[in-house]
């Protein structure tokens, strides 16, 4: 019987072709960033008002955007890993596959965002969501290389690199949720604007590393 598991788990565990996988999460991808417009509804007036109808939505778009930027960003991530990255295993298999289930899950918290953006709970949850899928990149990136599924060209430099420039964002929105626990809703959403400096020194730092 242990004969045949470790014969499975040779034959089935693993193997060099990422191709499926990445086709795969592609199609997860795509399907998340179309299915955030959904939110979006046409508004149903009466008389000349469209204009200011549109303008109300303004919420709607601003979460959209958001939500679409973000998800775009991480499908580069993705792209750019999966491209260095040679093999697979199960466990390889596995982290994508949580990876994708939140990237799926996204349209739900961007619709709460936009609908009671002055909830702290609607900011919780989207920030705890967009935080992990930064976790679980990272935590690919660092399995993957302790595997020996990366290529060669990659060096301990580049290495440490990606991993520490992928945590910024995990660590952004894990502090936008303290913000809008103890300071407010609308200041943890703002605080997401973090990002862009935190990301900047975080490049600078380990570059010089």
């Amino acid at each position: 019987m242990t004969d045949i598991r470790s014969r499975y788990r040779a034959l089935f565990g693993s193997g060099e072709s990422t191709e499926r996988i990445v086709f795969f999460s592609d199609a997860v991808f795509a399907i998340a960033m179309t299915l955030l417009v959904l939110d979006i509804k046409v508004p149903e007036v009466d008389g000349g008002n469209l204009g200011r109808e549109l303008l109300d939505l303004a919420p709607e778009y601003l979460a959209y955007a958001l939500s679409f930027i973000i998800i775009a960003l991480n499908w580069m991530a993705h792209h750019r890993k999966f491209g260095v990255i040679t093999g697979y295993t199960t466990n390889l298999v596995r982290l994508n596959f949580v990876l994708l289930l939140l990237v799926a899950f996204v349209p739900f918290p961007t619709a709460l965002l936009s609908e009671y953006g002055s909830e702290a709970s609607s900011v919780i949850l989207y920030a705890s969501v967009l935080g992990v899928i930064g976790l679980v990149q990272t935590s690919m990136w660092i399995y993957a290389h302790h595997a020996g599924l990366l290529d060669a060209s990659v060096d301990e430099g580049v290495y440490r690199y990606v991993r520490g420039t992928g945590l910024v964002n995990p660590a952004v929105f894990a502090l936008s949720i303290l913000v809008a626990l103890f300071i407010g809703p609308v200041a943890g959403t703002y605080s997401w604007l973090l990002i862009i400096p935190a990301s900047l020194l975080a490049d600078r730092i380990f570059t010089r590393k």
